[in-house]
Formats: C-alpha cells, sequence, structure tokens
C-alpha cells in the first residue's frame, strides 16, 4: 500500500494488520455514521449507495487536506461543503436545510473529536509509552472512543432537539447555522493547533513533553465547554422557534377572529336582502297576475326576469359544499370583482374532512389576498384568479392560479399570507407548492388521507 505513505506522510511505515481497524473507524465507519445521522436528522430512511459515495468523497478530501495542511478551518469549510453538497444533490434535500444539518453533524464531529484527542494526547499517549505492548491497538481505542462520543452527542441531540430542527423555516435555520459553525470552528482550531502538530519526548525519561506553557486542563474545560454551549444553543434556539410557532398562533387566530366577522357580516347582509325579497315577493306576485289578466304578457315576462336577476342575486354564486367557505369566497370575490379581475371559482371541499371550516377559511383568505395583490401589478385585461380541485380517493389537491407580472421569473419569498398557508398545511402533514411561469403564479396545496 505505497499509497498510504502520500495518504499519511508523516508515518513512513509499513502498511501492517493493526492499522485496518482504525483506517476503517476513522475513515470509513464514522463518516457512514455520521451520513446516517444526516439522513436521521432530515427525517428520511439512510441509503447505502449515496452513503458509500459520500465515504469515498469524504476520504478524498481528508487527503486533499492532509496533503496541503489545510485541517483546520479550509478543512472544516470543506467537509461542510461536502455533506451538504451530497445531502442536496444525492438526497434531494434543500440547501438551507442540508447546510444546517452538515453544519450540525460536523459540530457533533468536531466536539468529539476534541476531546478524543485531549483524551489520546493526555491519557493513551504517556500509557502508550510506558506500555509498549499498548502501542498497536491504542489507535483502534482511541477511534472507537471518538466514534461512541460521535454516537451518544448524535442520539442525544436527535432525541431533545430534533422536532425544533425539522419543524422550522428556512430563515430560522439561517439562525441556527452560525453559531454552531462557531463552535465546531473553535474546537478544531483549538484541535489543530494544540493536538495536530507532532510530539516529543524525553529520550531520557521516556515522558511526553509539552510544546510551550500549554495548561491541558483548561484546553478540556475549553472543549467541554464548546460541548455544552452546543447543547445550549440547541436549547435556546428550541424555545425561540416555540416562541415563533406561538407567534403564529396568535397571528392564525386573529385571522380567524377577522374572517368570522366577515361571515357575520356578510350572513347578517344577506339576512336583511332575503327578508326584504320575501316581504315584497307578494307584491310582486301581484303586479304579475295583474298582467296577466290584462293579457299584457310582454310585459308579464320582462317584470319576471327582473324578479329572476333580484332572486339570482340573493343566490351563492359560489358553491363548494362548505357553508363558510362560500361566505369566505363569496366576500373575496366581491372584493377582486372591485378590481375588474375575472374569477372562476371551481372548486368542491370534501365532506367531512379532516380539515377544520376555519383552515379551510385561513388557507382559501391567505390565497386569495395574495392572488388579488399580484393582479393588481399587472394591466386589467390580464387580471384573473382561478381556483379549483381535483380529488381521487383521500387525496385532494386545491390549485389556485392568478395572473402576475410577466418579468417575475422566479418564486418571491414566503411572506405572512403564505406562512400562515404552510402552517395550516403542515397541521394536517400537507405540502404547499408555488411556481410561477408565462406570467402566472400558481399555488398547489396537496392532503393525502383527510377524510
Amino acid at each position: 500500500m505505497e499509497w498510504l505513505n502520500w495518504y499519511l506522510p508523516e508515518l513512513s511505515i509499513r502498511f501492517q494488520w493493526y492499522m485496518v481497524v482504525p483506517f476503517l473507524l476513522g475513515y470509513v465507519l464514522l463518516p457512514l455514521t455520521a451520513f446516517f445521522f444526516f439522513c436521521r436528522y432530515c427525517m428520511i430512511s439512510f441509503q447505502w449507495l449515496p452513503g458509500l459515495l459520500y465515504t469515498f468523497l469524504y476520504a478524498a478530501v481528508y487527503a486533499w487536506e492532509v496533503r496541503w495542511q489545510l485541517q483546520g478551518s479550509p478543512g472544516l469549510l470543506a467537509e461542510i461543503l461536502l455533506l451538504a453538497g451530497c445531502g442536496s444533490f444525492l438526497l434531494k434535500r434543500r440547501r438551507t436545510e442540508a447546510l444546517t444539518m452538515s453544519v450540525l453533524i460536523l459540530s457533533v464531529l468536531s466536539v468529539s473529536s476534541g476531546i478524543t484527542s485531549w483524551i489520546g494526547y493526555r491519557v493513551i499517549l504517556p500509557f502508550v509509552l510506558k506500555h509498549e505492548a499498548w502501542i498497536y491497538p491504542s489507535d483502534t481505542v482511541r477511534e472507537c472512543l471518538r466514534l461512541l462520543l460521535v454516537c451518544t452527542l448524535s442520539v442525544f441531540i436527535l432525541h431533545h432537539f430534533h422536532q425544533s430542527i425539522t419543524k422550522t423555516s428556512r430563515e430560522t435555520l439561517i439562525q441556527l447555522t452560525i453559531p454552531v459553525f462557531f463552535l465546531s470552528l473553535v474546537v478544531r482550531i483549538i484541535q489543530t493547533l494544540f493536538y495536530g502538530s507532532e510530539f516529543q519526548v524525553d529520550t531520557g525519561t521516556g515522558e511526553l513533553l509539552s510544546a510551550g506553557q500549554i495548561n491541558h486542563a483548561e484546553l478540556l474545560l475549553l472543549q467541554l465547554f464548546a460541548c455544552v454551549c452546543l447543547l445550549m444553543t440547541l436549547s435556546a434556539y428550541e424555545r425561540i422557534v416555540n416562541i415563533f410557532q406561538t407567534e403564529q398562533k396568535v397571528r392564525l387566530l386573529e385571522q380567524q377572529t377577522a374572517e368570522q366577522e366577515v361571515y357575520l357580516q356578510e350572513a347578517l347582509l344577506r339576512d336583511r336582502q332575503t327578508r326584504a325579497f320575501r316581504h315584497d315577493i307578494r307584491n310582486h306576485l301581484t303586479v304579475l297576475a295583474e298582467l296577466l289578466r290584462e293579457g299584457q304578457s310582454d310585459r308579464a315576462c320582462a317584470y319576471l326576469s327582473h324578479l329572476d336577476q333580484a332572486a339570482a342575486e340573493l343566490s351563492c354564486t359560489v358553491r363548494s359544499g362548505n357553508g363558510a367557505v362560500d361566505a369566505l369566497l363569496r366576500s373575496k370575490c366581491s372584493a377582486a370583482e372591485q378590481h375588474k379581475i375575472r374569477i372562476r371559482p371551481e372548486l368542491a371541499i370534501p365532506d367531512q374532512s379532516r380539515v377544520a371550516d376555519m383552515d379551510w377559511c385561513i388557507l382559501l383568505s391567505n390565497a386569495f389576498d395574495n392572488a388579488v395583490k399580484a393582479c393588481e401589478e399587472v394591466p386589467e385585461e390580464e387580471r384573473f384568479i382561478h381556483v379549483f380541485s381535483r380529488k381521487k380517493g383521500n387525496f385532494y389537491l386545491l390549485t389556485i392560479e392568478n395572473s402576475c407580472r410577466k418579468e417575475l421569473k422566479e418564486v418571491p419569498g414566503d411572506g405572512i399570507g403564505l406562512s400562515n398557508i404552510r402552517t395550516v398545511a403542515e397541521k394536517y402533514h400537507g405540502t404547499v407548492e408555488n411556481a410561477v411561469f408565462d406570467g402566472t403564479y400558481r399555488l398547489q396545496l396537496f392532503f393525502g388521507n383527510i377524510l
């Protein structure tokens, strides 16, 4: 294995059996473990082929780090980008999610490696210098210890902070990435500066010589404190996420209250119109009877046509199968028509679905408000909103299309309205997708098993 002398240039020894186990632990099993926990953090099943590919690339990156002596911050950045790239391209995860999970996984590796390096330098190495029989298995012991620390810390984070990490938006994930990256960077630099260089042994006494005045107790305390800071950062992040979710619930409650007021006003107005029509219906029938008695059938037909139009204005122009949704859409359609927007409501709400009426109203009201705002930016003759739905078995697809500026080529960022839509959709394990094409914005809400 002559390539090993290039891979580890500081070792000029032949490839022996006692190098196989630590090599497999450190450069095969450890990256596989990191990739496994990356999949668990992203809530997907572990895949062997991407895992093995990542392991091979990890070994190549580490060889490059050793070759060019870039094991500090450049090496950490390269390892983060490698794992994020594999997660993004091989596992099809969002780039923000892949980057955050990569930083978190590499932070766990850095903290575990830092503590293991201290133990190896201050405990295992002095013991090996006095007991030469332990020279060969010492590397295996160190790699096993590092692997054990990585698994322990990863499982602890997965058990206590997994929900707060996986149930948040992209913007919030970025806020977690920066402090966690700083912690891993500090630990990596400490490990490289103090435990990554060559050591010297007193030829007379056989004792390990320290370079300079290094307080190893403080270094251990610093690395343990970095581990505690990582957990405290995740704990603080979890509290921030809970506060953010609480604020979202408050906004949703406020919106529900506003929609209830709109529904109440709509119902009261329609009730007054219906009572007035019913009050006058007897007079209308008397007029029709007199016209027919006098043989004025043409006038009677014209009068009946006006009467039919008045009755049509009282009937529901939107029939989705849900009274609350119909009342909401009547109000939204009326407001949209004032802006010269053509409306095509062709949706049907499933009967006895698990989605509450208020949640249907939140989804549609936010979608309609965003659509109206987008339509206001285009000429009147191009304004339209099309709402339609498809149902197959227990699967339900709701689509809202509206006109938008033709120069808009990319989907805009989430605002409060779309954030509320995503919150409600996630409540029922639904998905939200949006796209822009040829001056049309499309929002699709997909629900499975909502009946």
